[in-house]
């Protein structure tokens, strides 16, 4: 197999752990219950699972044990992100004595290669929802992060890691006719704990800390999207700060 056939496959691929990740979501939403009764909650689970839930579990558990062929050690790394992780951050400016929001996301491993978030902040602008994939390219041999929005955003990363602990995205584009750069270390002090940091700036100014927030693994699995990494809509998505 050529190198520029592998790389098809590869991408292939990762369109496939997405699209059908968000088929899961949207075949495992449950029906609307009438107001009069109150949602049953097993054990485990998160109120208002139903039958959906179960049928999500499935899809998800045949999707993670269908290892692919091109899984390495390098795909593996990405494997500490796997979970259920519960997070508080704050944004530059903001009061250091109390967090600025709260996050709740969960990240599933697919086909030994891809990592798929699904990730939920309740923070000072209301709700923000999102999905992410994490992936190793076998070619170019860097790492991948892509970042799906509710406002419609799309966001793509470059990483590396920098010891075997952190793990550092950056981005370069334009935004408003100006220059926009980010960079995202994510560090994970121990296994259930990994801390983000959010850098940004504009042209050749030098980064500025945009987020920092710390995650922490859940003892019994959430829902994110019905109820890894600190998000909220980067200011290069859409407004230079020093002139909104």
């Amino acid at each position: 197999m050529s190198a520029r056939t592998g790389r098809f496959i590869l991408r292939a691929m990762i369109v496939l752990a997405v699209l059908t990740w968000l088929a899961a979501l949207a075949l495992a939403q449950p029906q609307q219950a009438p107001a009069q009764e109150t949602p049953r909650q097993g054990p485990g689970g998160a109120a208002g699972e139903g039958r959906g839930g179960g049928l999500r579990e499935r899809i998800e558990q045949r999707l993670q044990g269908q290892a692919s062929p091109f899984a390495g050690p390098e795909d593996q790394k990405l494997a500490i992100w796997a979970g259920n992780w519960e997070e508080t951050v704050r944004f530059a400016g903001d009061p250091a004595d109390k967090p600025s929001g709260t996050g709740r996301w969960r990240a599933m491993p697919f086909y030994g290669l891809y990592v798929v978030i699904n990730y939920e902040l309740n923070g000072p602008e209301g709700l923000y929802h999102a999905h992410g994939v994490m992936a190793f390219d076998h070619e170019s041999k860097t790492y991948h992060m892509w970042w799906f929005d509710d406002g419609a955003n799309i966001d793509m990363y470059t990483g590396t890691w920098k010891d075997d602990k952190t793990l550092v995205f950056e981005q370069k584009r334009t935004s408003n006719g100006k220059v926009f750069r980010e960079r995202i270390t994510y560090t994970k002090p121990g296994d259930d704990e990994i801390d983000t940091k959010i850098e940004q700036a504009f042209g050749t100014e030098p980064f500025k800390v945009y987020l920092e927030g710390t995650a922490h693994r859940m003892a019994f699995p959430g829902r994110p999207g019905e109820g890894g990494g600190g998000r909220r809509r980067p200011q290069g998505g859409g407004q230079d700060p020093q002139n909104p």
